[in-house]
């Protein structure tokens, strides 16, 4: 067992972490894969009456008992493919799969010790073999397993109860056994291989693109929503607004001096205080809240659910933590104020471009009247 799983570790792409992600995503997949084969199995069982008839056309008590235990695992399977239709779960669908695996290989095994005793039948075992190997949804060291048991449970079955097989024949059986696990284990390696790689490459690719759009949509220099990205979810608050007319609120946050500190520390220092500035404000805000860079040193932030005074309380919030902040550049501490423009949406407002307007003439009076303070 221990090798097994060595190999196996060696030769498929371990996933790590992702293993259940990865099962739960082909979930799909390996239930239609598994009713179809299935199905195919339940006709090729009702197909073999055929042969039944001539084998025991003079044992009809012996026949009509193949007949019911033939449905009786019809009867299984068909459970079997309802209860997967309905099951969501991964940890299910594997225990339906591997009941189901069992309960066709003891199955073939009873059906093969009924039949006459100079009779074997190695196209079917063999076709099982491969199927378990190559067909199965299950993980490959189960597969492997349930491959070799089977195997084992056929070759008991030859040697001891099918006494008046030439030995030949038997030789020829055991040897096309070995060929088919070689080919079985290569061709389920490979598959399995090829899924996880599959699988991989797909989730490297999901997470690139989700990396890409989220760069696009994040100010490089604060961290910050862009302008552009600020809007569209501004839009479509406005849009809940106007179907379900719930409050919301428009801070608009402007440094004060910041051409001052420009002048003075230099640019190096403005970009700290940006970046300082913005960290602040995203740490005053809650999760439904949306911050965005509008442009140079001035900030938006919509506060859904929110009326004026709460939210004023919340610019008054950022204004002081904020003020008690200095940025640091190089040990020197520079010190910044802002200046906080508040409006709440109403039934006057065509558009949230209205909002922000009154948000930002509020932003200016607060500069007019002394500048570190809120306007509402």
């Amino acid at each position: 067992m221990d090798m097994l799983r060595k190999l196996s570790s060696q030769v498929l792409i371990d996933l790590r972490e992702m293993e259940g992600d990865y099962r739960a995503f082909n979930l799909s997949a390996d239930k239609t894969q598994s009713i179809a084969y299935m199905v195919i199995a339940g006709i090729a069982i009702v197909g073999t009456l055929g042969l039944d008839t001539l084998i025991f056309k003079d044992q009809p008590v012996l026949f009509w008992q193949m007949v019911i235990y033939r449905v009786s695992f019809l009867v299984f399977t068909a459970f079997s493919i309802f209860a997967m239709l309905k099951t969501n779960r991964v940890r299910t669908f594997d225990r339906l799969a591997l009941s189901w695996i069992i309960v066709m290989m003891v199955f073939l095994l009873t059906m093969n010790l009924a039949r006459p005793s100079n009779y074997l039948t190695t196209v079917f075992d063999i076709i099982t073999l491969f199927a378990v190997y190559v067909l199965s949804p299950l993980p490959f060291r189960q597969n492997f397993l349930l491959a070799l048991c089977f195997s084992a449970g056929t070759l008991l079955i030859n040697y001891f109860v099918k006494v008046d097989v030439d030995p030949v024949a038997l030789h020829v059986a055991v040897v096309a056994q070995v060929v088919v696990h070689t080919l079985g284990l290569g061709a389920a390696l490979q598959l399995q291989t090829y899924r996880r790689r599959s699988y991989k490459a797909f989730i490297e690719e999901r997470d690139a693109k989700e990396m890409v759009a989220y760069l696009a949509n994040i100010d490089p220099l604060t961290k910050s929503l862009t302008r552009r990205h600020f809007f569209n979810i501004a839009e479509s608050e406005f849009k809940r607004y106007e179907r379900y007319h719930r409050p919301f609120s428009v801070l608009v946050v402007d440094a004060d001096y910041f051409k001052r500190i420009n002048d003075s520390h230099g640019h190096h220092a403005g970009d700290i205080v940006l970046r300082s500035l913005s960290l602040v404000a995203m740490e005053q805000k809650r999760v439904q809240d949306t911050f965005g860079r509008l442009g140079g040193e001035e900030f938006g932030l919509i506060l859904p659910e929110t009326t004026l005074e709460q939210a004023r309380v919340v610019a008054e919030r950022i204004r002081k933590v904020w003020e008690q902040t200095p940025s640091n550049m190089d040990g020197h501490q520079i010190q910044s104020t802002v200046s906080v423009g508040v409006a709440e949406v109403g039934v006057e407002d065509a558009s949230f471009d209205s909002v922000l307007r009154r948000a930002d003439l509020m932003m200016y009076k607060a500069k007019e009247q002394g500048r570190n303070r809120v306007e509402a």
